[in-house]
């Protein structure tokens, strides 16, 4: 009388009708996961920073080398503070070479140096020689 065994557990599947539906649970979740995981969100700041260095490159200001390695720092770089978002435009319009910046960034990251130093080094009010003299 009916299907299965009367109970109605399984529906049709047998022993293996949970595990199938966890599988495919799994499945569904890694899909969303990879899904999302590679949706970048567009910042405009990083756009308009990078259309800054496609000019210069098409100006010839800098080789597609340096264009190259200009744009993967700005896009790998996290702008933590507003200080580094200055230094970061900056470096976009090649006012900064990247040992340079590096320098700088490091010291405005670090927690021993005041604002107002940090906001001076940021914005050339203070080049990184003259920092590293008062240190």
């Amino acid at each position: 009388m009916g299907f299965g065994n009367g109970y109605g557990y399984n529906m049709g599947y047998g022993f293996w009708g949970s595990d199938i539906l966890i599988f495919v649970f799994i499945i569904f979740a890694v899909f969303l996961f990879v899904l999302f995981r590679n949706k970048k969100i567009e910042n405009p700041y990083l756009i308009r920073l990078i259309d800054i260095l496609k000019e210069k490159y098409a100006l010839g200001i800098i080789n597609a080398d340096e264009y190259i390695e200009r744009k993967a720092i700005i896009e790998d770089t996290k702008d933590s503070n507003p200080y580094i978002t200055i230094l970061l435009k900056r470096y976009a319009h090649c006012e900064v070479d990247t040992k340079e910046f590096f320098c700088i960034k490091n010291e405005i990251e670090s927690t021993n140096i005041d604002n107002i130093t940090k906001e001076r080094l940021a914005k050339r009010g203070l080049s990184y020689d003259e920092f590293k003299l008062r240190k």
